[in-house]
């Protein structure tokens, strides 16, 4: 059975923290205390800044960004098969929430992409992603 995409979102942040705390920190200041609504194939969880980056178990709903998508539209835009606009133009990421809050969680997810391509670890939990997805 595949690890849960928060676990390995939970897991990511803990290897960013620790193998590239710069780019961490920058994740961290791009997000401020933002608190994302994110689902993923039925899983749902929340992503929240602050001091430190937290990845909860089930959905918060305080009118803050939501986020709906899949596995595999994931790892669609990962490895670039299609482009982050459009998976939502085509629906396959689903997006809610004001213009600005999209705009500072886009601008998070570049600084958390960036981030990722320099943490050692990350590459294996890219692997797990991929598990169960046709």
């Amino acid at each position: 059975m595949a690890e849960p995409v928060a676990a390995l979102l939970r897991r990511s942040i803990g290897h960013l923290a620790d193998e590239v705390p710069a780019s961490y920190r920058l994740v961290l200041d791009r997000l401020g205390p933002l608190v994302v609504a994110l689902e993923v194939d039925g899983e749902q969880f929340t992503l929240r800044g602050g001091p430190r980056l937290e990845v909860s178990d089930g959905s918060e709903s305080d009118g803050g960004p939501r986020i709906t998508t899949s596995r595999a539209a994931i790892l669609d835009v990962l490895d670039a098969r299609i482009g982050l606009h459009d998976a939502v133009q085509a629906g396959a990421v689903t997006v809610d929430g004001t213009l600005d809050d999209m705009l500072q969680v886009h601008d998070t997810l570049l600084a958390y992409v960036h981030a990722a391509v320099r943490a050692p670890a990350l590459p294996g939990l890219l692997i797990a992603l991929r598990e169960e997805v046709p």
